[in-house]
């Protein structure tokens, strides 16, 4: 989340503008590590102080937005508490309070239906369960 929940603003950029260099990022990694036939999902960065709300719903776009691209593909999507609870309450019915430890994980699956040669995904539905990989949370049905 690009705001001060998450960012100090000492440590923020003065004008708010966050911005890196894809192509510096990119040489960091070994050659052929890395795809650069990618599509960006987001063509910029949320704007600073992009509010709570805001950054859930960017993140549960981001991951409904790559299942759907990938729809025959495993996807290892690396994010940092606030994405992996959005990812465990966004796509659960009855998720009433989580908890999500350092390196915590859920795991996703969905079906997919060919339909014309083409391929549509169903309801991304959790996979982990209560206390696995790092994550934990309350189900309204255990209340």
């Amino acid at each position: 989340m690009l705001n001060r929940i998450n960012i100090r603003r000492n440590i923020a950029p003065k004008d708010g503008n966050f911005s890196f260099g894809i192509s510096q990022l990119e040489a960091m990694f070994p050659n052929g590590s890395v795809d650069n036939n990618y599509q960006m999902v987001y063509k910029e960065l949320p704007k600073w102080e992009e509010s709570v709300t805001q950054a859930k719903v960017r993140y549960q776009e981001t991951i409904t937005n790559l299942a759907d691209k990938y729809p025959t593909e495993n996807l290892l999507l690396v994010t940092h508490g606030e994405g992996t609870q959005v990812a465990l309450s966004s796509f659960t019915k009855d998720v009433v309070e989580h908890k999500v430890k350092y390196c915590g994980y859920v795991q996703l699956r969905r079906p997919i239906f060919v339909n014309n040669h083409s391929f549509i995904g169903g309801k991304l539905n959790l996979q982990t369960h209560i206390g696995q990989n790092g994550v934990t949370y309350i189900s309204s049905q255990d209340i």
